[in-house]
């Protein structure tokens, strides 16, 4: 799925809670009682037509999703709730590898970040706010990954 398909699929979701998409996708969100923390995002990417999977390229190919968590705060403020991942670092690959053929500048080249509202530990409802674009160029924030 190329990603502007992808933003206006997920444009459609604004507003809508992900509980009883991850149920519909068969997304396990509790397993006894640990908590699936990825559940949100595999419901997301199930919704895309992405079946699971672990690999560290961009998990469409030529551009990733990633999810942010946001909280609201009893001032009334949202802010992220807690830092995004992007993906596991390699010590042995970054010391052999240089940046430009890395897995991060892979999935920071061209990307589509998701919010979603975090609710209660519970996991009863996780409201999906918005999804952007997000494209790692040349410039001073390509400078500050790369060192």
């Amino acid at each position: 799925m190329e990603r502007e398909e992808a933003y206006n699929r997920l444009k459609l979701l604004e507003g809508v809670d992900l509980r009883p998409l991850a149920d519909k996708f068969g997304v396990t969100v509790w397993k006894g009682d640990k908590l699936n923390k990825g559940w949100a995002g595999q419901t997301l990417e199930r919704y895309l037509d992405l079946p699971l999977n672990s690999a560290q390229a961009p998990n469409f190919g030529s551009w990733e999703l990633k999810l942010v968590s946001l909280k609201r705060l009893k001032s009334g403020a949202i802010v992220p709730k807690e830092t995004m991942q992007i993906t596991m670092i390699d010590a042995y690959d970054v010391e052999r590898k240089p940046f430009e053929q890395s897995h991060l500048l892979a999935k920071l080249r061209k990307a589509l970040i998701c919010a979603t509202l975090f609710i209660s530990k519970e996991e009863t409802s996780r409201p999906f706010v918005k999804a952007a674009y997000f494209d790692l160029g040349d410039g001073e924030l390509y400078d500050a990954i790369k060192a």
